[in-house]
Parts: C-alpha cells; sequence; structure tokens
C-alpha cells in the first residue's frame, strides 16, 4: 500500500505526485491541510518530526524528503526510469536536484510575502500565526514563518530572492544547452524543478524566463508543461480554499 501525507500546492508534494504520476504508482492520498496547521498535530508530528510534507507510506515505512522519497519511487516501483543508467548521467541529474534545492530559501520568502502569509490571514489572526509558528519543530521555517508575521522579511530580501533566482535560471539556460530536457533524458531533475518554475509562475514572476530573455528555459517550460503527470500533479485541488486565485494570483494558463 502506498500513502502520501501531502499538501495541494506543496513544491515538494508536486514533485512526489508527478513522480507518482510517472510510474503510474496508485496512492492514497492523506491530505494534511497546512493553513489548519494539521502538519502540527502530534498523531502526524509521530510520522514526520519536523512538521512538514511530502511523506510517503509505503507498506508501513515511511519515506521522508521529497529528492529521497522519488528516488525511492524510482527504484521500487516499475515503469519509465527516472534516474538515468549511466552514471555520469545520473550524477549530473542530483548534481542539478542539489542546485534546485540550494536555491529553496529564494523562493520560499518570495512565497511566504506573496501567497502563505496572506491566505493564512484570511482564516487567523496575528496572535495565533505567531503562536503556531512558535510552535514549528523545524528552527528554519520557525524563524521564517516568526518573521513574515513580524512583518520583518524585507523588500531588500525580496529582491536579493529574485537575484538569486535568476542566478539559478542562468544556470539552467546553460545545461539545458543542447536540450530538451536538464540531463540527457526526462529524469528527476525535471521534476524536482518543475514545481518550482510553477510557484514562480502563480506568483507572477515567469517573466525570469521569457522566450526572448532564456529561450531554452521558456522551451523547457512549455515542453513540461504538456506532460499529463505536471497537469495531474500541479491541479490537485485547495482542499480547504480557493486556490491561489483566494489571494489574488492565478493559475491561468500556467499549464499550457
Amino acid at each position: 500500500m502506498v500513502e502520501l501525507y501531502h499538501f495541494w500546492s506543496s513544491v515538494c508534494s508536486v514533485r512526489v505526485r508527478m513522480a507518482l504520476e510517472e510510474k503510474k504508482v496508485s496512492w492514497t492520498s492523506r491530505y494534511i491541510d497546512l493553513f489548519k496547521f494539521d502538519q502540527l498535530r502530534p498523531e502526524y508530528l509521530k510520522i514526520s518530526p519536523e512538521g512538514v510534507v511530502p511523506v510517503l507510506v509505503h507498506n508501513g515505512h515511511a519515506i521522508h524528503e521529497s529528492e529521497i522519497i522519488n528516488e525511492y519511487i524510482d527504484a521500487a516501483f516499475p515503469g519509465t526510469r527516472l534516474v538515468p543508467q549511466d552514471p555520469l548521467q545520473a550524477a549530473r541529474m542530483r548534481e542539478f536536484v542539489k542546485t534546485c534545492n540550494d536555491g529553496f530559501d529564494a523562493i520560499v520568502k518570495l512565497t511566504m510575502v506573496k501567497y502563505i502569509l496572506p491566505k493564512l490571514r484570511k482564516r487567523w489572526g496575528d496572535e495565533v500565526l505567531r503562536e503556531q509558528a512558535a510552535r514549528r519543530p523545524s528552527k528554519y521555517l520557525r524563524d521564517m514563518h516568526s518573521r513574515a508575521v513580524r512583518g520583518e522579511i524585507s523588500e531588500a530580501e525580496l529582491q536579493e530572492s529574485r537575484a538569486d533566482i535568476e542566478h539559478l535560471l542562468d544556470q539552467l539556460e546553460a545545461t539545458l544547452d543542447p536540450g530538451p530536457w536538464i540531463v540527457d533524458q526526462f529524469s528527476l531533475a525535471d521534476i524536482s524543478l518543475a514545481p518550482f518554475m510553477f510557484r514562480l509562475a502563480a506568483l507572477g514572476q515567469d517573466q525570469f524566463w521569457s522566450a526572448s530573455k532564456r529561450p531554452r528555459v521558456n522551451a523547457w517550460y512549455a515542453a513540461i508543461s504538456t506532460r499529463p503527470s505536471f497537469n495531474v500533479a500541479v491541479s490537485w485541488p485547495d482542499e480547504s480554499g480557493g486556490g491561489y486565485e483566494e489571494v489574488g494570483l492565478t493559475t491561468q494558463s500556467l499549464k499550457a
């Protein structure tokens, strides 16, 4: 039995849903509503001590961290290989996944200010948000959420985040020569990056990869947007809210 503890818009949850879809693995949804603080319930902390999603449970065994989960999915289930058999290409894939993860902080800050905090404030007052932030087991997320609620993430920090994203996309533009994928086949490197790009587009930042500015990134995103696994993964509904649109963002045309 395969169970996935996940949240609709979580970038890391989208990664795993996409890998499961590519491998055509049947799974049972265990939805963790981050905006209701389900991730901090004692019963969930037994499964995920850091209070984060996703967690994959396969035959009673929990696997954590989306990049580790995806490698497990590829190894444990039949179907198209998502890790190249060639050792050098597999190493290049893992290098890019690390590069992608290292750039996570930049997207987290933009996400927190433009999306997560506005959604939370439609549900809770700042006193509750401060209390819940203090309960986060992860020091990184505890500090990030606390600073956001206090209004301490400055425009200068957001500008620095945008500069970091520009650098990551410059690396991607170079890596995609000749393309069409990050390594010599569609792989977990592409799956790792795709949800970040969808999130940036939802935040109105898709100008980063216009056809004139970064043509290879533009072509890559157009190609990945046609994959059924991508569309299934990013289309999981916001089970208790109005999606990105609830806070004035949009996902219209982001998958085409």
